[in-house]
């Protein structure tokens, strides 16, 4: 039997063995899972300084770990300095213009092991959510039909004003286009049930040929097929008669325009576009005819 050793109450050597064998497998596990970590990482010690960094932070910084470790962030360099500073998510720029961005976060515990970083790379994901979103507008522009409204979209009104005009030119029939802008600051909830009151006054007012589009978050336009400038003016007169009744914040401009022979789709949109500006930036609110 293995005799018990004693030395009036200091560790033993076989004991001391022991505990640095215990102490070096758990830094040899640390370091595993360190590495093994899906996010990059840095952890400081107690004193500020780096006592490790993940390989991908190092080529982020153009240093090598050898160049990092037992330094400062301060005495790291800009890029070591500004992911560790910044809180949140962090943009970071590589010298060859490559942009990445990372989420933060910090586990800290001063009293054993100091400040863990983690650095999660969130670049394809933000890339990912900015290709949705554009898509999502190109789909959007794309529509025929407007949601809120359920009237013509631009992009369908512009296909239907461009055989209109092509009609003009072949048979020399008139054609007005008249277009209509809320002319109020109301949050949205209360601009959007305007906008679908003033949807269905025009649906009901106006002939099943003319055709009603949502241009714009505030404006419509109308498609007046065999329409005279006197009989659209006529008509503005009447919708905004009907308007005025309703109170202040309903109060709309309107314009109009006729086609001519040597006047396109582009032009003649454009002609009330600008009387509708000028309308806007004069603060009257009225019925403007051009």
């Amino acid at each position: 039997m293995e005799k018990r050793q004693e030395n009036d109450g200091l560790i033993s050597p076989i004991t001391m063995r022991n505990v640095n064998m215990v102490m070096e497998n758990l830094y040899v596990a640390n370091q595993s899972i360190l590495e093994s970590c899906p996010s990059s990482i840095i952890r400081m010690d107690a004193n500020g300084a780096i006592a490790y960094i993940s390989p991908e932070l190092c080529k982020l910084a153009g240093l090598e770990p050898e160049q990092i470790n037992g330094q400062t962030p301060a005495e790291s360099g800009p890029v070591i300095t500004k992911l560790v500073q910044t809180p949140g998510n962090v943009d970071i720029s590589t010298e060859e213009s490559t942009r990445y961005q990372f989420n933060h976060t910090v586990l800290d515990d001063h009293a054993t092991t100091g400040e863990i970083h983690i650095f999660t790379n969130i670049t394809t994901l933000l890339d990912l959510y900015s290709d949705n979103q554009r898509l999502k507008e190109e789909a959007r522009q794309l529509q025929l039909v407007d949601q809120d409204t359920s009237l013509l979209t631009k992009r369908a009104l512009l296909l239907v004003l461009e055989a209109q005009v092509s009609r003009c030119r072949r048979y020399e029939t008139p054609l007005s286009v008249m277009m209509m802008e809320l002319n109020n600051d109301s949050d949205n909830a209360d601009v959007k049930l305007q906008l679908l009151k003033l949807s269905r006054l025009l649906k009901d007012q106006l002939r099943w040929s003319d055709m009603i589009a949502r241009t714009a978050d505030k404006q419509f336009t109308i498609i007046l097929p065999e329409t005279e400038s006197s009989d659209a003016a006529a008509l503005v007169t009447k919708l905004g008669d009907t308007i005025s009744n309703w109170g202040d914040e309903y109060a709309v401009n309107f314009t109009l325009s006729a086609w001519k022979k040597g006047i396109n789709t582009t032009d003649l949109l454009m002609r009330c576009e600008h009387e509708l500006h000028s309308t806007k930036h004069t603060g009257n609110s009225g019925q403007d005819v051009a």
